[in-house]
């Protein structure tokens, strides 16, 4: 037997008030800015005896869920994504340096997207390039090697690499990349550190790269909040933030997730991962596209939750008014 009308009504009534009074504790729980202080990023668990696997980060705290069993493709494990980078389209591509392959990563799966994997010819070295990967606005997509301490550009349906500036222009050992900005983008890399396997260079600071010619200028030291590490990756926030995460898998720590002034390259450390070996990084696509437009921010874990209860109470209120 259905239910009067009246007494539905009363019962959204309820439900709504419930509703109400939670979403006001967690407001009230929640510290200001809270919704986009840190927001959720792509990262993959590199150099694993058993492969890849893509994961979701929060910033916030470190936490790394797993997306899928493993990084694969035609049935072969991928077992060094070095790099990764959002396409303006917002699709994830990744480098990975074992097999000198560039492809999309399903992230609803984890899965390589088969039809996008290509071989990436016309670098100097098919091994130690430990990519740093980026897009431009234009959909540029732009990879740095260690190996060779240089900036190519990628033709992403072809895989070929094409030199920006002369060889060696780096002149530093960059395993991470990304930009921000358009005509012309800026480009900021950042150096390895003291537990890479590429020699003694300490390069723990933050450059920007030139597009005209592959050349570097210093900005600055990370500075001694910062612990040691082998490779990194490097991207932008929606609201242009620079975020970095460091591998320190060779000393048996996790990765950290550090915050970098654009100014003076110092970083402050936003907090440590929950299982080793992450050295690269995705958070969004390329930003700053269209000066004067704002940003859409991206909301964190908390943010999402109040999100959805707000969603929950548009509907209920919604529901309501439609039997009354």
């Amino acid at each position: 037997m259905a239910l009067p009308s009246s007494v539905l009504v009363r019962m959204f009534a309820v439900a709504m008030r419930l509703l109400f009074h939670t979403v006001c504790l967690l407001m009230i729980a929640l510290p200001l800015g809270s919704a986009t202080a840190a927001p959720l990023a792509y990262s993959v668990n590199s150099d694993q005896p058993l492969g890849d696997t893509l994961h979701v980060l929060d910033l916030a705290d470190g936490t790394a869920l797993p997306v899928g069993a493993g990084v694969s493709s035609f049935g072969g494990v991928r077992l060094d994504i070095e790099g990764l980078a959002m396409a303006p389209d917002l699709s994830l591509w990744a480098a990975d340096d074992d097999s000198t392959r560039l492809f999309r990563i399903n992230t609803a799966t984890g899965l390589v997207i088969q039809e996008s994997d290509v071989l990436i010819t016309g670098l100097d070295s098919t091994i130690a390039n430990d990519y740093g990967l980026t897009f431009t606005c234009d959909g540029t997509l732009l990879a740095s090697s260690v190996v060779s301490q240089s900036l190519f550009s990628i033709d992403t349906s072809t895989g070929v690499a094409t030199r920006i500036g002369a060889a060696g222009s780096l002149g530093v050992n960059i395993s991470a990349i990304a930009s921000h900005g358009a005509e012309p983008a800026r480009i900021y890399g950042l150096g390895n550190g003291l537990l890479g396997d590429e020699g003694p260079q300490d390069t723990r600071s933050l450059y920007e790269i030139s597009l005209l010619d592959g050349t570097t200028t210093l900005i600055g030291a990370l500075g001694p909040a910062v612990a040691d590490y082998a490779e990194a990756g490097l991207s932008f926030d929606t609201e242009g933030a620079l975020w970095a995460i460091t591998d320190r898998s060779q000393s048996g720590q996790p990765s950290e997730i550090l915050q970098l002034n654009l100014e003076t390259g110092l970083a402050s450390v936003a907090s440590t991962t929950t299982i080793i070996g992450f050295e690269s990084l995705a958070i969004a696509p390329p930003g700053g596209c269209e000066p004067g437009t704002p940003q859409i921010p991206a909301l964190d874990a908390s943010g999402r939750r109040l999100a959805i209860l707000a969603l929950m109470l548009t509907g209920l209120f919604g529901l309501r008014q439609r039997l009354s």
